[in-house]
């Protein structure tokens, strides 16, 4: 008899009882955690769906762009590869490099030219301008020609699709936090509305009573 007596005691204290309060604070949270729980918690569902299919939306939008990231880096490697016999595995910054200038020769020659006018004509260093040349200029193993204009613009489209899918890609997780935030206040917003309807409907309550084994319902209404 206790047995069944405690059994309908945590039955009752699990569902949600007539004006009971909602915690703002909880709601935001669980919206902090997953867009979506927090609606489910103020049993707003139809926004719950919204947000957890915007979430789910999203996260598949990430990890597809990831994927076209990787692809995209893969192609302008394998390009660069083919028309220069470049590495594949440089630098970013090399690939960077690689396409601002149509070839190791005419970025030296930069360099070079740049070096002269500052060390030489400007300052009379000498050894300052030879100094700049070693750490600066490309070495003989780093050089690379893309021989004409198409090859070289055609590697640098290839280069911005994987720059453009790389800020798709940040725009995704900016989206990520704003559901989030967008929940939080939404959740927060359905949670004050709920308490604020429960004080014209009263709250009611359950306490065992062990003396007589049975339990003392209690139901308060402000006015």
């Amino acid at each position: 008899m206790k047995k069944n007596l405690i059994i309908l005691l945590l039955l009752l204290y699990s569902i949600n009882l007539l004006g009971q309060n909602i915690s703002v604070r909880k709601a935001m949270l669980y919206s902090a955690i997953v867009p979506g729980l927090g609606e489910i918690y103020t049993k707003d569902y139809n926004k719950a769906a919204v947000f957890l299919t915007v979430e789910a939306a999203i996260i598949l939008s990430y990890f597809r762009l990831k994927a076209e990231t990787n692809w995209a880096t893969n192609s302008y490697k394998q390009f660069a590869y083919s028309i220069t016999d470049i590495p594949k595995d440089r630098e970013d910054s090399y690939y960077q490099l690689i396409q601002d200038f149509i070839s190791s020769e005419s970025y030296n020659e930069g360099i070079i030219r740049d070096a002269r006018n500052y060390f030489l004509i400007y300052k009379n260093d000498p050894v300052g301008y030879e100094e700049y040349l070693e750490k600066y200029l490309i070495p003989e193993d780093m050089e690379w020609d893309w021989e004409n204009n198409k090859n070289w613009f055609k590697y640098k489209d290839l280069r911005r699709d994987k720059q453009d899918f790389e800020i798709y890609t940040k725009f995704t997780l900016a989206a990520v936090i704003l559901n989030r935030i967008v929940s939080a206040i939404d959740s927060a917003i359905s949670a004050k509305k709920l308490n604020k309807e429960s004080k014209y409907l009263g709250k009611l309550s359950f306490q065992p009573d062990w003396n007589k084994k049975g339990m003392i319902i209690n139901y308060e209404y402000k006015f």
